[in-house]
């Protein structure tokens, strides 16, 4: 809480050609050292800096040992001391025995003759009864943290470490200390203690504030054997006007553990049921706004002229009902009171885009305009499009629009096209990126040298052809035609939809399951299926890891400076000032990283619990699954060493994996 200053080969000349100079400058040059030194500014002492450079100022040959000596052993910082919690009129309401000599014959007259003899011997005044007050106070002074003198904070103590110490055998309700159980009311060693509470068992049962919970509160030692029955504990809660019980099981195991070692038990031995709030306002969704995708034709044609993958909907369609509130389920307190639940709140978010409320009960959001439908926020809403007639390339630069987009024409190399709605483009893509929360489609394919993205943040993705391209879509994936080594993530399905193409080389994954026709070549081209697994939870995994390998190597690397440090200061005898504050943020910065650390593994636990799909997942094949073909499911791995046609595999988190070759379909 102090800081004093350490001058080493001080020489007077030196000290007036660095330090001298118009008056307070001195002290203010000073100062700043202090401050670069680790000294928060706030708890420097100018005056003392002002007397100390006048001193040395003035410090003759004659003068200079006790003048260095003097302003040496003054503080020229002082820390800030926190101010504790402080009981306010603190009264016992219980006289106490004090003397050692009296209490040890207590302890003697307690083993020899038991519980009986130690109450027959002792004065009534000291007597203390069970739920008895021993002490209180009116209130608590509050606290306030002090600061050190590097600016690091001090904290105060709190009114439960102000009291006069107590034991085991009383507790704090309140701004009352109550006595768990009967005995001798003792101060031992400086601490309050009940003597003989524990040599008879006490079975309390003692109910929270608000009434939804309640504790069993039973005390003993290892002077006896006596022991608490499920009827004593009954008894206590009938006392109490407790109607419910844990589990009889789960409170015998309690019993039977404190009766052999006797020791103080605390336990939970009945909970309330909170009500659970109505549920609140809610839209529900009138109109799918997930894409169609179209079957081919029986020749395997497919029309595109005539098909609008988006859903379009006219001025006043309706596209949501706004359902009302919840009524709620009540609840119940331990002493079997009904608690009222809160009701739900209405649904109160504002229309979406070019939607309008419509009727009273029940209630509609409908459209105002006809267009495009999206869904944003679980919000529906039309919105325009912006139509882009051509290509998508260098001509006509990247796109960004927060609608819908429609291009007629192709999509060149290298171009971006970024959007919130759908996106539709009527040609081709070659290695360019698309990123969208709407749907994509595609109505001719996407090829090129790997290079691309296509990747719906919210909704799915309909392509023609793929070749050498990675897919990402929030639901489902589907292609027409064929599928040649490419990567395709999809959180729900993948889809093919016509059977004369095949998936050639690449990763498919899937949450839910695939619907596929032929699969791999007689060439061997390895190709890899695998379903129940998230690939966004895999992502968010992969980039905690690496976030949490960079947090260890830069611990591992402060601990090495603390020990480096740890050896020098050994080496020395001693440590610096810098050092120790050197030191000191090292194990600051520790800690911090410490705390960094354990919330990105908690993280990724949670992670890890979310990344495979608990539901049952399969894979259908329509056509032929060739050699070479790999199918995955969590830790189950398929290798297909044979031709197979018109299979399935059926997949469950438990019970046995399905067989290697599937089942027919």
């Amino acid at each position: 809480m102090g800081a004093k200053l350490r001058i080493e080969g001080f020489a007077p000349a030196g000290w007036k050609s660095e330090w001298s100079g118009p008056a307070g400058t001195s002290a203010e040059r000073l100062r700043a050292f202090l401050e670069n030194g680790g000294l928060a500014p706030g708890r420097i002492r100018m005056e003392t800096l002002e007397w100390i450079c006048a001193t040395l100022d003035k410090t003759t040959a004659e003068t200079m040992a006790a003048d260095l000596q003097s302003v040496q052993d003054v503080d020229v910082a002082q820390g800030l001391a926190p101010a504790h919690e402080e009981p306010v009129g603190l009264a016992f309401q219980h006289s106490y025995l004090g003397n050692a000599e009296a209490i040890t014959d207590l302890r003697h007259k307690a083993d020899a003759w038991g519980f009986t003899g130690l109450r027959e011997s002792i004065d009534p005044a000291y007597w203390v009864s069970s739920g008895e007050t021993v002490f209180t106070f009116q209130s608590a002074t509050p606290g306030r943290a002090g600061m050190d003198v590097l600016g690091a904070p001090v904290p105060f103590l709190t009114i439960r470490d102000r009291l006069p110490p107590f034991g085991k055998s009383l507790f704090l309700n309140g701004k009352k200390l109550i006595a768990v159980c009967e005995g001798a009311l003792i101060i031992e060693n400086g601490q309050i203690k009940v003597l003989g509470a524990d040599s008879l068992p006490t079975c309390q049962v003692v109910v929270a504030e608000d009434k939804m919970s309640a504790n069993l509160v039973l005390g003993g030692n290892y002077l006896n054997d006596w022991s608490v029955t499920l009827e004593m504990v009954q008894s206590s809660l009938r006392e109490q006007g407790v109607s419910c019980m844990l589990p009889e099981a789960e409170v015998q195991t309690a019993l039977a553990r404190f009766n052999q070692d006797h020791l103080p038990l605390t336990l939970l031995i009945a909970k309330g049921r909170h009500p659970a709030p109505g549920r609140n306002g809610r839209l529900q969704l009138l109109v799918d706004p997930e894409p169609d995708v179209p079957l081919p034709a029986s020749d395997g044609s497919i029309d595109f002229k005539e098909f609008s993958f988006f859903k379009t909907v006219s001025k006043g369609a309706r596209l949501a009902q706004v359902l009302p509130p919840g009524a709620g389920e009540a609840g119940m307190d331990v002493h079997g009171e009904v608690i009222p639940p809160p009701a739900g709140k209405p649904f109160a978010a504002s229309p979406g885009l070019n939607t309008v409320r419509e009727g009273f009960d029940p209630l509609y959001l409908a459209a105002a305009v006809s267009g495009r439908l999206a869904v944003r926020a679980g919000i529906p809403e039309v919105v325009e499009v912006l139509d882009v007639d051509g290509d998508v390339s260098l001509k006509s630069g990247n796109i960004e629009f927060p609608g819908a987009v429609k291009v007629s024409g192709d999509v060149h190399s290298r171009m971006e096209i970024r959007s919130v709605g759908d996106v539709e483009v009527v040609g081709t893509v070659e290695d360019s990126i698309i990123r969208t929360d709407g749907a994509i489609v595609i109505r001719g394919g996407v090829n090129g040298l790997g290079k691309g993205l296509i990747k719906s943040r919210l909704s799915s993705v309909t392509i023609g052809y793929l070749h050498n391209q990675r897919i990402e879509s929030h639901s489902h994936i589907a292609v027409y035609n064929e599928i040649i080594s490419s990567t395709l993530l999809a959180r729900r399905t993948i889809q093919m939809r016509f059977g004369r193409f095949s998936v050639l080389g690449g990763y498919l994954l899937a949450g839910e399951g695939m619907d596929l026709f032929n699969v791999g070549s007689e060439a061997g081209s390895k190709t890899i299926l695998e379903v129940g697994k998230d690939f966004e939870v895999e992502s968010g995994i992969a980039a905690a890891q690496a976030r949490l390998q960079e947090h260890l190597h830069d611990l591992e690397f402060l601990r090495d400076m603390e020990d480096k440090l740890a050896d020098v200061n050994r080496l020395r005898r001693g440590a610096s000032d810098e050092d120790v504050l050197l030191q000191k943020r090292t194990q600051g910065a520790m800690d911090i990283l410490g705390g960094w650390i354990s919330a990105l593994r908690r993280e990724l636990a949670d992670l890890a619990d979310r990344l495979y799909t608990h539901e049952p997942c399969q894979i259908l094949l329509r056509g032929t699954a060739h050699p070479g073909t790999v199918i995955k499911y969590h830790d189950d791995v398929i290798v297909v060493t044979k031709q197979l046609t018109n299979r399935k595999w059926v997949f469950r988190e438990t019970g046995a994996p399905p067989p290697p070759e599937g089942q027919p379909i």
